[in-house]
């Protein structure tokens, strides 16, 4: 969803890797399409495919499957692919919208969808359907006099938009369609602007241009209107229209029952990153643990079930031969969270007779072993498995 404000949203765990949105957009100033993250949005920037269209809204439909953007110039539909940056006409076109146009945002509901018109004096509301194009003023009130550049709702329903005249964030009631200043962004934008809302975070991102190549990637507070500048796009040379989607880099499939641990639940075990060997990305994450308990990862080609090998408390899921994540910086501690993660490294899986490289087609399985204490005194836990296949 298209938003005014600009922001990194950073997770605030120490040994869990942070969760990233992903960016979709056009350069106008470019002509070109673009993907990134919110994290690290320019050194993640990535050029994707030359668009000859001019693209002056866009968003995701309302589970970001799909995203559409509309043409100003010829006021044609299109959807963008989001991994190869190419526009591809829908067949319909905009209709109830003889100005300007200038922004584009999807509700939450998976109909209705917004968008933001700019007559050269006024900038007004309109609801409609993007797949048939049918769209229709709010009201006859404008939202503001001046370009309200673009706009952006959230999935409480709260709409707002970005004034270029006075660089203020806007508030707008979906129903009246009148808009309300909250407060200057403290940037001086110019031209197109680009915004929306991360589904993940709530957050309000901007990619605000301020002319001359010059912009920054920032948030905005949705109360007091100000811009959070988190990184300099100068170097990127452009003027971004974007949309955000959250993607789930949530790998592997858990399997075998884990034993309940001294906290009274069972700990868990999740992965994340890339099941693509050669990306080499996959995180482990050991969780609902003791706190402050050491502990480190096992792996094996083979899954199995012993309860309480060598008198551990826990299930061991793994059979045949089982490596072990104990070299350099390897052992864990669960800290006051009761949860360690690890990077692990695909072309050194520990096995008993030496690291060995996983290979496409490779099914792996993992495991983390934990300390953990029982009535009788200190004793040993393990979370259920983890397969992932590669390839």
């Amino acid at each position: 969803m298209k938003s005014p404000t600009c922001i990194l949203a950073l997770l605030g765990l120490t040994s869990i890797a942070a969760a990233q949105s992903q960016v979709v957009g056009v350069d106008v100033r470019q002509n070109q399409s673009f993907m990134s993250e919110t994290v690290d949005f320019v050194p993640n920037w990535t050029n994707l495919a030359a668009e000859t269209r001019n693209l002056y809204g866009l968003d995701w439909n309302a589970d970001s499957t799909v995203l559409y953007a509309i043409d100003d110039a010829s006021l044609e539909i299109v959807t963008i692919d989001p991994v190869l940056g190419i526009s591809t006409p829908t067949g319909a076109f905009l209709q109830g919208s003889p100005d300007g146009l200038t922004g584009l945002t999807a509700a939450s509901d998976g109909t209705t969808w917004y968008l933001s018109e700019y007559d050269g004096v006024d900038t007004y509301l309109l609801s409609g359907d993007i797949t048939t194009g049918v769209f229709a003023r709010v009201s006859a009130m404008p939202i503001q006099s001046g370009i309200v550049i673009d706009i952006a709702i959230n999935d409480a329903g709260d709409l707002y938009g970005l004034q270029i005249g006075t660089d203020s964030l806007v508030s707008i009631d979906t129903t009246t369609g009148v808009g309300t200043t909250i407060g200057p962004i403290g940037l001086n934008a110019n031209f197109a602007q680009g915004m929306d809302f991360d589904p993940a975070t709530g957050d309000l991102y901007a990619a605000v241009y301020t002319g001359g190549g010059t912009g920054m990637f920032c948030t905005l507070d949705l109360t007091t209107g100000l811009a959070n500048q988190l990184e300099d796009t100068f170097s990127l040379n452009a003027e971004m229209e974007i949309a955000i989607r959250e993607i789930s880099t949530e790998i592997g499939s858990p399997y075998c029952m884990a034993a309940l641990n001294s906290t009274g639940v069972a700990a868990e075990i999740s992965g994340d990153g890339s099941t693509v060997v050669a990306d080499n990305d996959v995180t482990l994450t050991a969780s609902s643990l003791p706190s402050n308990a050491f502990g480190f990862f096992i792996a094996s080609t083979q899954q199995g079930f012993v309860m309480n090998p060598g008198g551990s408390s826990g299930n061991l899921c793994l059979s045949g031969a089982i490596g072990r994540y104990v070299g350099p910086g390897q052992i864990q501690n669960s800290g006051p969270g009761g949860a360690f993660s690890l990077l692990i490294d695909l072309t050194a899986i520990p096995q008993p007779n030496g690291a060995v490289m996983a290979s496409p087609g490779d099914i792996w399985n993992f495991q983390a072993w934990y300390r953990d204490s029982g009535p009788t005194g200190a004793t040993s836990n393990f979370t259920p498995g983890l397969e992932i296949m590669f390839q």
